[in-house]
């Protein structure tokens, strides 16, 4: 007759004990087959950083379909955007301009007239101040007034304002990707031109009022009035044009980059 033998009470628990330690480890730590593990960016990306984050594969990788588990990885810490990524910045960013209702783009035009004038008023009073250098080295006026001017550009794209002439190179792309209509292009053009005027004109009507413009400011602002009045359509033209390409290219550099330091040297 067969002897039964009765398992000791500590192998009981031991082997109890295994399979339920086994269990938990198994919960937290196994993956089904047909999954595959990935690892994802953090929620929190650099700023200006557009599109998905990448995700890479790990060495337990199973069929497509299933689920898969997620753990944090490295950020994309690339400082500054292809080309290709930065014209479709520029369009998303032309499309949302123009979508916005029109007195939103009214008010980003006017104070982005009103930044021109801090700049024109900035420039003025240092380079038209310069006294007996002024006509010692007659270039230097001009590097002076042309080195300070940009002020303007730095306020308005770092703060979202809009400029008619930024919008001309921006809302054209919107349009040529399917995102914005050309009834959106006329109606940007049309009220970010005419905030900007009525911003310019504001501000020099209150630096008239204020004082500002008085000795060598009120003399360079002279100069530079009737110099630019002076020239034929033609000229005049084409000097807009060739300005505007250089305001465009200041815009372009300045969304390329992704920090701020960056951005300030694109703009200048």
């Amino acid at each position: 007759m067969a002897t039964v033998r009765r398992s000791s009470p500590g192998l009981v628990a031991a082997v109890l004990g295994s399979a339920v330690a086994a269990l938990l480890f198994a919960h937290n730590a196994f993956v089904p087959t047909g999954s595959r593990l990935q690892i994802a960016a953090p929620s929190v990306k650099p700023w200006g950083l557009r599109g998905a984050p990448i995700a890479r594969k790990s060495a337990i990788d199973g069929v497509a379909a299933g689920p898969t588990r997620v753990v944090a990885g490295p950020t994309d810490v690339v400082m500054v955007r292809s080309p290709a990524e930065t014209y479709m910045a520029l369009a998303d960013k032309g499309a949302a301009n123009s979508q916005k209702p029109i007195i939103k783009i009214f008010h980003q035009s006017f104070v982005s007239g009103c930044y021109v004038g801090f700049a024109g008023l900035l420039s003025l009073s240092i380079a038209g101040n310069i006294g007996p250098a002024a006509a010692a080295a007659p270039g230097l006026q001009k590097m002076v007034f042309g080195a300070l001017f940009p002020v303007n550009l730095l306020l308005i794209l770092l703060s979202g304002g809009q400029l008619f002439t930024g919008n001309t190179a921006t809302v054209p792309m919107a349009v040529l990707e399917g995102k914005a209509t050309m009834g959106d292009l006329a109606r940007s053009w049309t009220v970010s031109i005419l905030g900007n005027i009525l911003g310019c004109g504001s501000f020099a009507a209150a630096a008239l009022y204020a004082g500002f413009l008085v000795g060598g400011t009120q003399q360079l602002a002279i100069t530079t009035t009737m110099a630019k009045t002076s020239m034929s359509f033609g000229q005049a033209f084409v000097k807009a044009v060739m300005c505007n390409w250089m305001v465009c290219m200041a815009l372009f550099l300045s969304e390329a980059a992704r920090d701020l330091g960056g951005k300030m040297v694109g703009i200048w």
